[in-house]
């Protein structure tokens, strides 16, 4: 991955002053009217059809002006500019759905055929050039706890949230992030709301009020978040390493901010003194990078840019940069072994090794040409090495864009190998395998062909890159220009310009045994090593020793192994880019062009786009899966085997920008490749070539390390209590589900034979959908589609035995299923609140996406900013395989807030929101109704998204390619007395109403009370019911899973037409 050099840092505790001030310009700067320099146009792709612009204001606010030529729009035609003084109030991001909530069963409100005359987001970025690097040393995380408070109203705006209830109401999005060395505010909403979203966002930056009532507030979303993140290995392990930094460097600061360091190791008047003190000190204009991207004139953007931004304050101080350090990091602590107990079941070893900031360097990118190549997984690589030996399954390798290893003090360049039992066994092998690796690069040097391969496959990427939403644009751009110069913000990050070899030997250089740092982490590490040592902010359980003279002796004298030599030349690199000539008429949505009771094709050529790209969707539908849990796991395990099989073979594919995924899909096996559309048959014939012949490739060795691969796969998706709650959600719900938990204890009983056998037959009998859509003939469609159909040798399979997916009708009343978290070391609990409405239509599903859309902010508001039950919170609408309803979600932590209590204030929260809903003014309802049609309205950006919605079509058998135009028709005639109606029948507010409530609950442990529990992964796993509590009766819990959907009726199989 290319990765971005910053070229003014931003200022810290050990800075000193830069007068030079930040990187001049390339090209002598153009003075424009008013106080307005011009600086020099950044680079483009010759097939970005946008136009760009440079300004720097006189306050010394830098500002990139994108303007989508393509589609210019009129804003007095579009007669929607604000004048309104919108006084609802938000908070600073919009409430997401739990993780891994949201998926291809329920497609949600990712439905939708986005088409008419298409709408398009305008989007605004701004970075500024300080992080947490510059964090005081007596208040940790105040510059994440400033991103926060910004939002908190302003002189101008002085409700609290204010801009976030006008983004949301207007359809738009926001959201802030806090690195070492930047911080990142961002928001998109429609090109009509622009200026007034523009006019409050920079109100941040000029007056904000951040009270004392608020700052007590969202110190408590603060530690919510932090609450949130403890889990995460990856945290753990990055505070656990900057812990070994030099006490000089800022790296080992606790970056993240929570209760300790916000509220009880500092005053409430010193800390909102504070805040404010560091606001005036280093969100000054010259420190600031704005990025903004609308369907309007360079002219038009200028001019808001400066109405709105003139007046941001600018302290005119000099920008400081971190003095160079003999020892960034504690030689005698870094250059040590660690043994680190993890959260999840996994296995890693990771290398690493402090090199000098490459940041000037990006240019020639030396650290991506040393990733590139030891990442690599073609023959002759490492990671193919550690493979046959069964001892690794996966690697990568380089600096990522963390700013903890990637800022303008360092670069900490890492080598992460997913263990197999074996590997781990035999850790000493597989070190000196690295260093033998490396060995080899260093004793053969740089290579000038790979070089230019790596080049020539960044410049076609770049050449013929997809266009990016809009606001993940600007965020990019935003921060694009604190590290490069304005001809570079657009290439700086992605091309390699200059071949410079010594570069790459010098960082080589590092990469030796005695420099190392090497981290090996295990669930079963206390198991095995008394861990005497705790990280004290993630509480993170490990040990370290001296790595052994004779280890380090062994490691420095190892010469390279007769298996390594470096990456062979690409074959998969594309040379023709030629576009097909458009048939005449060309075909809006996708065509049928082979139906049978084997197959059906669907096709679309892209006119649109204009890339030379293609998708190729096959989903192979089979009964057998869905006949047991022990057929569930096998064609698990069979995915997983085939992916293994094909990572060296695909894998210079996949530097080609060839891509695949290999799934499960709810009814069987779904293989989707996708890429330069030259040579991607040949990827699609690589996979059917393993599934074909599966048995021939397989073997035990391979067999028992990838089964343990998938046993750790179900843990550690069990250990996500978001996860976890969707798993009982849908197992309450359908007929027939796999639990993962079911899967895992499943999986322990299966043998080698018996997966043989069912490779043999699971796809003999099947039913074929397929869509082929891109830079690509019918004809090349139909030889794709018939050739697939050859290699598998299958049968129809028999229409009585086609799979349905059944939903369970809950009873009316309520019902909880409440369980223990699998993760005894996570505080955070998920309530889910899940409302059945049943079969619907479309204009059901639209009556639900305006309930959503009227619901979002205001529960967010509420229960997130105001009550601060957690940092999560959020309203999802639902669509189960055609049964439709809605949910709230909250993650809470279990020493804040109980479950119950966190139930009740959703409950609460919903009836109270119905009583204000029928007093809503009606101006505002149909700005809600206007605003939603314009995102049904909103043109893809990128092939990918036409084609997604494509498929969830194809797949779901509805066909429904025009969707979003009858969706807006039917928006148009929903009143807020349907809504209304509808909400109080949902929630139980109306005689004989439709009240059919569940609620799942996953409740974290409490660590200030003992348990007599370990996580025990090595024997079976059962979801823990919890079926009691003083504040509910005892008819309200579900005691048995089973049992409960014993009896239910089922809804017959219904698609929403």
């Amino acid at each position: 991955m290319s990765k971005r050099c910053k070229l003014d840092p931003g200022s810290g505790t050990n800075a000193v002053q830069n007068k030079a001030g930040r990187v001049n310009d390339q090209e002598p700067p153009e003075t424009g009217p008013g106080s307005i320099t011009y600086l020099p146009l950044p680079n483009k792709s010759p097939n970005d059809q946008k136009e760009y612009c440079v300004i720097k204001l006189a306050n010394g606010l830098t500002a990139l002006l994108i303007s989508d030529v393509p589609n210019l729009i009129d804003l007095e035609e579009e007669g929607e500019l604000d004048d309104d003084e919108g006084s609802e109030t938000g908070s600073e991001n919009s409430g997401s759905d739990e993780e891994s909530d949201v998926s291809d069963e329920e497609l949600g409100s990712q439905k939708g055929c986005k088409s008419g005359r298409e709408e398009k987001m305008a989007a605004c970025a701004l970075c500024i050039g300080v992080g947490s690097f510059s964090d005081p040393d007596d208040i940790p995380g105040l510059a994440h706890f400033l991103e926060h408070m910004v939002f908190m109203g302003s002189e101008k705006y002085p409700k609290e949230n204010e801009f976030d209830a006008f983004i949301k109401r207007k359809g738009g999005s926001d959201n802030a992030s806090t690195e070492c060395e930047y911080t990142t505010f961002y928001f998109e909403c429609h090109d009509q709301h622009l200026h007034r979203g523009m006019d409050m966002f920079s109100q941040f930056f000029i007056s904000p009020l951040m009270k004392r009532d608020a700052m007590t507030r969202e110190r408590e979303a603060i530690e919510s978040e932090f609450q949130m993140s403890l889990p995460s290995d990856t945290y753990r392990k990055q505070q656990l390493i900057c812990g070994t930094a030099h006490p000089d460097n800022p790296a080992r600061k606790f970056m993240w901010g929570n209760l300790i360091t916000l509220r009880d190791n500092v005053t409430d008047d010193y800390l909102h003194e504070s805040v404010h003190k560091f606001w005036e000190g280093y969100y000054s204009a010259h420190h600031m990078k704005l990025a903004v991207q609308a369907r309007l004139p360079l002219k038009t953007l200028e001019k808001w840019v400066v109405e709105c931004f003139s007046s941001v304050p600018s302290n005119n101080l000099p920008t400081a940069v971190y003095k160079p350090m003999e020892e960034t990091f504690q030689n005698k602590l870094f250059n040590r072994i660690y043994i680190v107990e993890s959260v999840k079941d996994i296995c890693e070893l990771e290398i690493s090794w402090i090199m000098p900031s490459v940041m000037d360097m990006y240019k020639s990118k030396p650290a991506d040409y040393i990733s590139w190549i030891i990442g690599h997984e073609g023959k002759g690589s490492l990671i193919s090495y550690l493979r046959k030996h069964l001892w690794a399954l996966d690697i990568t390798a380089g600096h990522g864009d963390d700013g903890c290893m990637y800022n303008s003090i360092y670069t900490m360049f890492s080598a992460t190998i997913v263990l197999t039992e074996s590997g781990y066994s035999n850790l000493e092998l597989v070190l000196e395998a690295v260093f033998s690796y490396i060995k080899m690069l260093q004793i053969t040097g740089p290579e000038e062909r790979i070089f230019n391969e790596i080049r020539c496959i960044e410049d076609t990427k770049f050449k013929y890159s997809e266009e990016s939403p809009p606001v993940d644009y600007v965020e990019m751009m935003s921060e694009n220009m604190h590290f490069f110069p304005p001809s570079d913000y657009i290439t700086g990050g992605e091309l390699y310009f200059e071949y410079k070899p010594e570069e790459i030997e010098m960082l080589l250089g590092y990469m030796t045994p005695s420099r190392a740092n090497i981290i090996v982490s295990s669930k079963k590490a206390s198991k095995e090593h008394v861990l005497d040592q705790i990280e004290p902010w993630f509480k993170t359980r490990y040990t370290t020793k001296e790595i052994s003279q004779e280890l380090l002796s062994k490691l420095e004298e190892v010469l390279p192994f007769k298996d390594f030599f470096l990456p062979e030349p690409n074959l998969f690199i594309p040379s023709d880019f030629s576009l097909l000539p458009f048939a005449n008429p060309t075909a809006k949505y996708p065509e049928i062009i082979k139906s049978t009771d084997l197959v059906e094709i669907f096709y679309k050529q892209d006119t649109k786009f204009k890339l030379p790209f293609a998708y190729i969707c096959c989903n192979i539908i089979t009964d057998l899966p869905h006949q047991s849990v022990t057929n569930c796991v096998l064609q698990d395990l069979f995915i997983v085997i085939i992916k293994q099989l094909l990572v060296e073979e695909v894998y210079p594919a996949s530097m080609a920008q060839l891509d695949y995924n290999l799934s499960a899909s709810e009814k069987g096996l779904m293989i989707v490749v996708n890429g330069f559309n030259e040579k991607l048959n040949l990827l699609l014939e690589k996979i059917l070539y393993y599934i074909v012949n599966f048995n021939n490739n397989v073997n035990k060795g391979l067999f028992h390390a990838m089964k343990k691969v998938l046993s750790r796969q179900y843990i550690n998706s069990s250990l996500k209590p978001g996860f976890l709650a969707r798993e009982i959600r849908m197992k309450l719900l359908l007929k027939t589900c796999c639990s993962t938990t079911e899967r895992y204890n499943a999986l322990s009983k299966v043998n080698l034979d018996e997966l043989m056998a069912f490779s043999q037959k699971c796809y003999k009998n099947v039913f074929v959908q397929c869509l082929i859509q891109g830079n690509i003939s019918k004809e090349q469609s139909l030889s794709v589609c018939d050739n697939l159909l050859t290699t598998l040798g299958c049968e129809p399979l028999e229409k009585s035995k086609m799979p349905e997916i059944r939903v369970h009708e809950l009873p009316r009343g309520e019902h909880c299923c409440r369980v223990k978290s699998f993760n005894l070391e996570d505080t955070n609990c998920i309530t889910v609140n899940y409302y059945q409405m049943g079969l619907g239509q479309i204009k059901e599903y639209c009556l639900l996406e305006m309930l959503i859309m009227l619901m979002e902010e205001p529960i967010f508001d509420t229960l997130r900013t105001q009550e601060q039950l957690g940092y999560d919170v959020s309203c999802t609408l639902r669509d189960t395989f055609g049964v439709l309803g809605f949910s709230v979600t909250v993650v809470s932590q279990i020493n804040k807030h109980s479950v119950d209590h966190v139930e009740q204030r959703i409950t609460n929260f919903l009836e109270n929101f119905s009583v204000n809903l029928k007093s809503m003014p009606l101006e505002d309802y149909q700005e809600v109704v206007t605003s939603l049609v314009k995102l049904k309205l909103c043109g893809d950006v990128y092939l990918k998204e036409e084609v997604k919605r494509n498929w969830d079509e194809i797949k779901s058998r509805e066909y429904i390619f025009d969707r979003s135009e009858r969706e807006v028709s039917y928006i148009s005639g929903i009143n807020l007395e349907d809504i209304d109606e509808f909400l109080k029948d949902q929630i139980g507010l109306k005689e004989d109403s439709n009240f059919r409530k569940l609620t799942v609950q996953v409740v974290g442990h409490d660590h200030s009370i003992k348990e007599n529990e370990v996580n025990d992964t090595e024997s079976d796993i059962y979801v823990d019911l919890i079926t009691e509590s003083p504040e509910k009766p005892s008819n309200y819990f579900i005691k048995d899973i089973y049992s409960f959907n014993k009896n239910l009726v089922l809804y017959p199989p219904k698609k929403i037409e």
